[in-house]
């Protein structure tokens, strides 16, 4: 991990981790929702593609203090957790492409 304290290196690594962590769990989701439960997932599950920014953020600000880098992969999750709420909630379409 880079440890430069500079708001758009926060950004780029909040934002590359985030869409990395999506496209595992839009991958995985339906093989893995099948397991609890008899109906395809929704697109409520892509929220947990932000907790791995949100740790990020927090090992920024308390960890290396890096208020600068915080503040970049604070501000890219708020704008990709607004981008879910105006794009895909009650969406009647399904991101969940990939029925194996």
């Amino acid at each position: 991990m880079w440890k430069n304290d500079n708001f758009f290196v926060g950004a780029f690594i909040s934002l590359l981790l985030s869409l990395v962590t999506a496209l595992i769990v839009i991958a995985a989701g339906p093989l893995v929702y099948r397991l609890f439960s008899d109906f395809e997932p929704r697109n409520k599950i892509v929220l947990i593609a932000f907790i791995p920014a949100i740790l990020l953020m927090r090992h920024y600000m308390r960890k290396l203090h890096f208020e600068k880098s915080g503040m970049g992969a604070l501000t890219m999750t708020f704008m990709l957790i607004i981008l879910y709420f105006v794009l895909l909630d009650k969406s009647a379409v399904s991101i969940f492409f990939l029925n194996l």
